[in-house]
């Protein structure tokens, strides 16, 4: 076998490595900030929507806080739910482990054409080929590669790889400056393209050996500076107006990063102890002992590079390097982000890492071949069966929250999003509990406000579920705590209530899905016609397929028999919409008109309910169930009852989703 054709199947094998390593990650859930930058994000389901995402940032996520402008991310969504037609997983971890395989193979050639230029040898290909698989398999890019809206780390790395391919292969597109324009394209997917302009100063100084001192070295990147500073002020201008970094004090943020680089460091050798969302907190005096640590470090790294960048041979190590370091400045020093580590950070920032360690690697043992095969080799592996452990972590959101929960036991955010997995399953004093012990290192957060009072209202508590949404609405009043305040309501007899909260938060984000579903379903109950069209007609502008209520029933049977079973399980808007559904069917059908009533009666809307009680009396007058419901319901109305008419939610209806994040 020639030395192309084992290149060739190296590389090939190579790749399908890269692939089983994530094969079982492809019915992975959605996760984190994939509930609101995905799953809840109207506007991505709809291709129609294409020219907004380059408009309105607002389009990015369903939280206005977080939408930042990143229209080429949240196209690449759009396009994963059309193939996928809806929210499949499936389609959308495609396209990640795809773009990986983009980003693994121009890698290869950027590093065999960076090393050809530095040392011209016939095991650059092999180093590039190494270096480039081990980033690709690395165990601690599991968290990008499973969190969906890490995508923009994927983007923004083929960005920058192609401008520098450019550099590299096309001496028209760099003298006319034409690599600058997949930087232009990257920044519509992540801000830290940015770092592209030091980047590339350290590749003309350490690969095409170009003189600091000279002229000619700064002009060269003298374009794509200004071009970096274009892109950013634009940038600040094109975020919507709410969003914020998350971050609190840039001071304290930047002492802890030292620690920070440590971290990512030590994790890239030995990526033990993975946690989806830490509880690291930023440091308050830059003299404790982690924080002069992390200085110490960031210091030796430097003196690292300065040292291997004056020796010939190692200068592509202290390339690697320094786009370790340069690739971590964007997140990772003065610009304060609401965590303080995450691991999907790393993603651009080892892709020079994995040069740096194969290249000295591959000088070390340079008259030792084979173990040079069986280190890289067996750090493949090992990295490979770590990455398909990890994704077992991140198959679903309980396995997920489960691990952050016992690595993370002082976030307040992890604890909360594992108490959610328990009451999406009914488990409510178990999840009551992880919140409680989340509100004790959290007392102000509002989304725990929020699934205080779901878990409260489920356990039948009603005084204490309001007194937690109001709660959240005085922490922090925006469209999510109105919906769920109002879907409490509903559970809790209160329907009318509940449609004024529900107006309210469609008032704050007009996008907003489920408080625009909850106020139609509502508003049919209600026979609001005008204002149920009108709802429908605002739907339709996110979304042209998005279609009205509709009760998947086809007869006036099918209807009546999914109303009934739904009063079974207590879940009493269902029923009510289903009976409501029989009824247009068959306006005669007076059990449905009960059923209708009952259902009507148990949410709140008493007036209707008395017409269809009212209604069943008059088609047959000796429903004793509906005399008795009626008479039931004006006692109600005249408060004779003990609990004035209010309706208890017991605690076996069902599990109950909550607010993530």
């Amino acid at each position: 076998m020639n030395l192309n054709r084992a290149f060739l199947t190296a590389a090939a094998l190579a790749a399908a490595v890269v692939v089983f390593a994530y094969s079982n990650s492809l019915k992975n859930s959605f996760h984190f900030d994939d509930d609101h930058v995905i799953v809840k994000n109207v506007f991505i389901r709809s291709l129609h929507n294409v020219p907004r995402f380059f408009r309105d940032a607002h389009t990015f996520s369903a939280l206005p806080s977080n939408a930042t402008y990143r229209p080429l991310v949240t196209l690449t969504y759009a396009v994963d739910y059309s193939l996928g037609r809806g929210l499949d997983p499936f389609q959308f971890h495609i396209s990640q482990i795809a773009l990986l395989l983009v980003t693994w193979g121009m890698l290869i050639v950027f590093c065999r054409k960076a090393l050809d230029v530095s040392r011209p040898s016939p095991r650059n290909r092999w180093i590039a080929l190494t270096s480039a698989t081990l980033f690709a398999v690395h165990t601690v890019n599991t968290e990008t590669m499973n969190l969906i809206s890490a995508r923009s780390e994927e983007l923004a790395a083929i960005a920058i790889l192609a401008a520098f391919l450019l550099i590299q292969f096309s001496p028209g597109a760099r003298r006319w400056h034409l690599y600058l324009a997949p930087i232009a394209a990257g920044a519509l997917a992540k801000a830290q393209i940015v770092a592209f302009v030091p980047l590339l100063l350290v590749y003309l100084i350490l690969i095409e050996r170009r003189s600091v001192r000279s002229k000619k070295t700064w002009m060269a990147v003298l374009p794509a500076l200004m071009t970096g500073v274009a892109i950013l002020a634009v940038l600040n201008r094109l975020n919507a107006p709410e969003w914020t970094s998350g971050g609190a004090s840039h001071w304290r943020y930047f002492i802890t990063q030292g620690r920070a680089w440590m971290h990512y460091s030590r994790l890239f050798f030995l990526p033990v102890g993975l946690s989806a969302d830490t509880d690291w907190k930023p440091f308050e005096h830059w003299y404790a002992p982690q924080a002069i640590a992390g200085f110490a470090f960031v210091a030796l790294l430097l003196v690292l590079i300065r040292y291997l960048a004056d020796r010939e041979e190692m200068r592509p190590v202290a390339f690697g390097l320094s786009w370790y370091a340069i690739a971590l400045l964007p997140t990772s020093s003065i610009y304060a982000l609401a965590e303080v580590v995450n691991e999907h950070r790393v993603f651009l920032p080892y892709m020079g890492l994995s040069l740096a360690v194969v290249y000295w690697l591959d000088i070390v043992l340079e008259h030792h071949r084979a173990a040079f095969a069986a280190i890289t080799i067996g750090a493949i592996i090992a990295f490979s069966a770590g990455t398909m452990v990890r994704n077992t972590v991140w198959a679903t959101e309980e396995t997920l929250w489960k691990d952050t929960a016992g690595k993370s036991p002082n976030n307040c955010r992890a604890q909360m999003n594992y108490g959610l997995t328990q009451m999406a399953k009914g488990n409510y004093a178990v999840a009551r509990s992880y919140y409680q012990r989340a509100e004790r290192q959290c007392p102000a957060y509002p989304v725990l406000e929020i699934n205080l009072g779901i878990v409260e209202g489920a356990l039948g508590n009603n005084a204490v579920a309001e007194s937690h949404f109001k709660r959240a609405m005085s922490l922090h009043d925006d469209a999510g705590v109105h919906y769920y305040y109002a879907r409490w309501l509903v559970h809790a007899g209160r329907a009318t209530q509940a449609i004024p909260q529900l107006v309210a938060a469609l008032k704050m984000d007009s996008a907003h899905t489920e408080s625009r579903s909850l106020l139609m379903k509502l508003y049919v109950l209600t026979g609001s016609t005008a204002e149920l069209m009108r709802l429908g007609v605002e739907a339709r502008t996110y979304d042209p397929r998005d279609a009205p209520v509709k009760i998947p029933c086809r007869t006036a049977r099918e209807c009546f028999d999914k109303g009934a079973a739904a009063i079974e399980e207590q879940q009493y808007l269902d029923a009510a919409l289903a009976n409501r559904e029989a009824v247009r069917y068959d306006p005669d059908a007076a059990d449905a008109w009960t059923n209708l009533g009952w259902s009507l009666a148990q949410i709140g809307l008493d007036g209707e309910a008395e017409k269809a009680f009212q209604r069943a009396l008059e088609l047959k007058p000796d429903d004793e169930n509906a005399r008795s419901n009626l008479q039931w319901l004006l006692n109600k109305r005249q408060c004779l009852l003990p609990a004035c008419g209010e309706k208890v939610p017991k605690a076996d209806e069902g599990p109950s989703p909550g607010a993530s994040r």
